[in-house]
């Protein structure tokens, strides 16, 4: 009686371990088809921000360039 109940734990855990290996894969699957776009929608948003605070100090180099060409001529 005692071999049955063992033979019956071994079964049922080799059932559970292939289920729970389907299981990850489809959870790995959804995470990163999840993550994967969170990442680049949050790596373009950081790329506008970092060129329009790049053009802005280009701007104001240009204008501050400009302001000492203007005095000089005056």
């Amino acid at each position: 009686m005692q071999s049955l109940s063992t033979n019956q734990l071994a079964t049922n855990s080799s059932n559970l371990h292939s289920k729970s290996q389907a299981e990850l894969s489809a959870n790995v699957f959804i995470g990163s088809s999840i993550i994967i776009p969170l990442i680049l929608f949050a790596g373009f948003k950081l790329y506008k921000k970092h060129r329009s605070v790049v053009l802005r100090q280009q701007i104001a180099t240009l204008e501050k360039v400009w302001h000492l060409d203007i005095k000089k001529r005056a």
